[in-house]
């Protein structure tokens, strides 16, 4: 196969720029899900539940009932992870599995005048005007990463979708420091082709990490949190990623435009990748997300045609892998 050739990055700067810039006006429709609740309405429900780090429980447990009411195998360890085996659809059974991974909890952070209480009340998302998806009161959204899971939900929940043997990995703790994928038993996976949820701009494929200036994606930690990743070994970036490969090719038919390839900067944020490049030497690892802006903050806020795109861009990168 031939190498991929690797693409300098954009300067931080100039993502963050490009993020307050974007067209967020046109509020789509969220596509249905086969099974007939859009992506869209599997993230308010789990947006119901209360899901700071370290409260993830309830949420957990939702997870586990939505997968077995579709009749998959579901596995619940100490720290409320919880792995989800789908089969492959008709016809690819057989495949390599494919690892969808994502995290359970969210930063809790409000305004004081607020009046929300994040261990009972419910975050209610409100769609603006302008397309932008908020929380009603003045708190975190949990888009980050509550956008990654829903998405996972409705690619489980579906019956049309071509698709491999899918492992779905929803994990807790992380913005403690990607605690729950730490502790979570590895061996428990077959796949060693992982795509994670966990990246605020739509159109960067991020590959690696990095220690370069510039040509990074930022997803801001708690110094607490940072502590505890910042010895992790980096994620290196592969000259040989039949995944990376697959996704760009995908890219350039979904969007009609190249992609950017970016790395994470691991010396100040942290996404799970970091982990399972540590723990699964072999494992072969691509991130995507949707734009979001002030996550960690009140200000936290999703761009509905993005999420919906980026659901839409995962399906039928699972139809061509």
């Amino acid at each position: 196969m031939k190498k991929q050739k690797r693409v300098r990055l954009m300067p931080l700067v100039s993502w963050l720029l490009l993020a307050v810039c974007l067209n967020c006006n046109t509020v789509d429709s969220p596509p249905k899900a086969p099974a007939g609740k859009t992506p869209y309405e599997y993230f308010v429900e789990l947006s119901a539940i209360p899901r700071c780090s370290s409260n993830e429980e309830a949420a957990s447990n939702y997870l586990m009932a939505f997968a077995l009411s579709l009749g998959l195998d579901v596995v619940q360890d100490e720290m409320f992870n919880v792995l989800v085996r789908k089969k492959g659809s008709k016809g690819r059974g057989n495949e390599p599995p494919v690892i969808l991974q994502a995290h359970i909890d969210m930063n809790c952070t409000k305004d004081d005048e607020a009046g929300h209480d994040f261990e009972a009340d419910p975050i209610v998302p409100v769609i603006t005007d302008d397309g932008w998806i908020r929380a009603e009161k003045r708190a975190t959204l949990g888009a980050d990463n509550g956008g990654g899971v829903s998405m996972i939900m409705a690619v489980l929940a579906s019956k049309r979708i071509s698709h491999p043997p899918i492992e779905a990995l929803l994990t807790t703790q992380e913005e403690l420091g990607l605690i729950g994928a730490d502790f979570f038993d590895v061996s428990l996976l077959a796949g060693r082709r992982l795509i994670n949820l966990d990246i605020t701009t739509e159109k960067a494929l991020v590959v690696s990490s990095t220690r370069d200036d510039g040509n990074e994606i930022v997803i801001p930690f708690a110094p607490a949190a940072l502590a505890k990743i910042a010895n992790l070994p980096d994620w290196l970036y592969r000259d040989d990623s039949p995944l990376r490969d697959r996704m760009a090719e995908v890219f350039r038919e979904f969007y009609g435009s190249e992609p950017v390839f970016a790395g994470i900067n691991n010396r100040v944020a942290g996404i799970e990748c970091l982990v399972f490049a540590h723990r699964i030497p072999d494992i072969d690892m691509v991130a995507i997300g949707p734009n979001l802006l002030g996550i960690h903050t009140p200000d936290e806020r999703m761009c509905l045609s993005s999420y919906n795109r980026v659901h839409d861009y995962l399906v039928r990168v699972l139809a061509a892998l």
